[in-house]
């Protein structure tokens, strides 16, 4: 674990479940003991510039993962028990919530496990990722992703 590896998220996986009718289902990861690291950039658009937040989290890819990884392809082709003792990281609908780091007084309780957008109290909020907006702060959709061999990590870009 390195300098900073203290703060933890919960990553979501999307999966568009057709056996049920194409419900769309989110499986949930804690990860502790990741670093997470916050940015924020000017952009120029066509009617002026906007601020935008970004997180990059960092996350060791050894024996501290609570469970194992899989690249997306392999992970969608899995069944249920089998995608919730795996996680993936993957920019298509995919999204995490940072849930403790000390320097923001964080440490907050997030779903775990699978939860299902059709399902109460999700539905009336528009699925389970615009619930889990409204009432979290630090709720980032997966912009980027990026796996790194020398000393093994990943890092995923949130915004």
């Amino acid at each position: 674990m390195g300098i900073g590896y203290e703060d933890s998220v919960i990553v979501y996986n999307r999966y568009i479940n057709q056996t049920m009718d194409g419900a769309e289902q989110y499986f949930g990861t804690r990860i502790d003991n990741v670093r997470v690291d916050f940015t924020e950039e000017l952009n120029q658009n066509k009617s002026g510039s906007q601020d935008v937040s970004k997180c990059l989290l960092s996350i060791d890819n050894d024996s501290t993962l609570p469970k194992p990884y899989k690249v997306p392809e392999l992970w969608n082709d899995l069944t249920t028990d089998e995608m919730l003792n795996s996680f993936t990281l993957n920019t298509d609908g995919d999204f995490f919530v940072l849930v403790k780091k000390q320097e923001l007084n964080l440490d907050i309780t997030a779903p775990e496990g699978v939860q299902t957008s059709e399902d109460a109290p999700y539905a009336d909020e528009g699925g389970f990722y615009e619930y889990m907006r409204t009432k979290y702060s630090y709720v980032y959709s997966m912009s980027s992703f990026a796996v790194f061999g020398l000393i093994p990590h990943f890092e995923v870009g949130g915004k």
